[in-house]
């Protein structure tokens, strides 16, 4: 359908380049793509490594048990699992309709995501990024794009890559626990799971799947604490107490309508609330996040797939000094 008007693959690739780049911005970039059906869906282009065509490389036969995982890749000496994303969101397309390979880091561990086209890559702003009415676990947001070279808008749907990694059960082998496996995640017999602290944590987190994954892991540590699904409802309720009852802010980078970027900077500037520990806690592993997030004020960035580190670092900062 769009096969006229693709951008070619040096053209992506240089764009993500230079927009991976400026995340002083607040914007979301996204790498918009075509499914089997021609649906539009996006990905922040902060989580992409690469992008591979499917006929370049030699793709392995994929392990039993997952309906997802249709083959296995070797990029420098690592095994990455490629992901049929038509057949994640439900739909059945024919194999040759797919030829790009989306090759993402989530949480330190690289996943591909098999796609028909790479569209365009493009920037849209936190209240270009709507909500869906109706809530579906796989979607994240919904915007609308232009389509290159034509009048036409189209819906694209910008899907939750968190509930995509969880499902598809990439990442399992890690040496570290990450957030998706609460179950098992314990600590050290010299240590206690469970944190001493009355103090109120305030979280802003747009995911799904993780919101439900970090009620599990702060009803473990016994902790006081409230999630917001935007940092501008945070934000709202941060102000709305008294710096003195808040233990500890932690947020995610990418939400709407406030990202984790604002929420940072909001707080710090503020003079009665500047105070207050905020951690980063993100999927993204660039350097470029990390670095503006200590920029703002950030006690530090924690990547989702060290759970350890972040319950060191809620212990430090809630029964410390800090």
């Amino acid at each position: 359908m769009y096969e006229s008007e693709l951008m070619d693959e040096q053209g992506i690739q240089e764009s993500v380049d230079y927009m991976t780049k400026s995340h002083l911005r607040n914007v979301m970039q996204l790498a918009i793509f075509s499914t089997g059906t021609d649906r539009l869906y996006a990905i922040n282009i902060s989580k992409i490594q690469s992008f591979l065509i499917k006929e370049e490389i030699e793709i392995l036969d994929p392990p039993t048990g997952n309906e997802y995982v249709i083959g296995l890749i070797n990029i420098q000496d690592e095994i990455v699992s490629i992901v049929d994303f038509d057949r994640w969101i439900g739909d059945e397309v024919d194999e040759h309709d797919q030829r790009i390979i989306i090759v993402c880091n989530y949480n330190q561990k690289k996943i591909g995501i098999m796609v028909k086209e790479i569209i365009k890559i493009e920037e849209k702003s936190s209240d270009e990024l709507k909500v869906p009415i109706s809530p579906d676990p796989k979607i994240s947001y919904v915007t609308e794009t232009q389509l290159p070279k034509s009048s036409q808008h189209k819906m694209c749907i910008v899907f939750d890559a968190e509930k995509l990694l969880y499902e598809a059960n990439v990442g399992n082998k890690s040496s570290k626990t990450t957030i998706y496996d609460i179950d098992s995640f314990d600590v050290s017999p010299s240590q206690s799971l469970r944190i001493k602290s009355d103090k109120l944590v305030l979280v802003a987190e747009d995911s799904q799947i993780v919101i439900q994954k970090l009620n599990e892991f702060l009803e473990k540590l016994g902790l006081r604490y409230e999630i917001y699904e935007n940092g501008e409802e945070l934000i709202n309720r941060v102000m709305s107490l008294d710096p003195q009852e808040i233990g500890l802010v932690i947020t995610d980078i990418e939400m709407p309508i406030r990202n984790g970027y604002q929420v940072i900077k909001y707080i710090k500037q503020e003079s009665n609330y500047g105070n207050v520990p905020v951690l980063s806690l993100t999927s993204m592993t660039n350097q470029g996040v990390r670095d503006k997030v200590m920029e703002l004020g950030a006690f530090d960035l924690v990547n989702k797939s060290d759970l350890q580190l972040l319950h060191s670092y809620i212990k430090e900062i809630l029964e410390g000094d800090l």
